[in-house]
C-alpha cells in the first residue's frame, strides 16, 4: 500500500504507522520461536509511536 499526500510531515507518519503495524505483526509471530528477537522489535516498534505521539500536533 503506497500513501501519497503533499505534506512531508504526513507523509513520514504515514510511512511509521505502517511500520509500526508490520512490526508489531512481526513480532507476534517471532514471540514464541525467538522471543529475544520479537522483544527487539516491540522496542523498535514503542520508539515509533512515541514519534507519532510527539509528532501528532505536527499533522496537517
Amino acid at each position: 500500500m503506497t500513501i501519497v499526500t503533499v505534506e512531508p510531515i504526513a507523509d513520514l507518519r504515514a510511512a511509521l504507522q505502517q511500520a509500526v503495524a508490520e512490526l508489531s505483526f512481526e513480532a507476534g509471530r517471532q514471540v514464541t520461536t525467538d522471543p529475544e528477537r520479537a522483544e527487539h522489535l516491540m522496542a523498535a516498534t514503542s520508539a515509533m509511536e512515541e514519534t507519532l505521539r510527539r509528532t501528532a500536533s505536527a499533522r496537517p
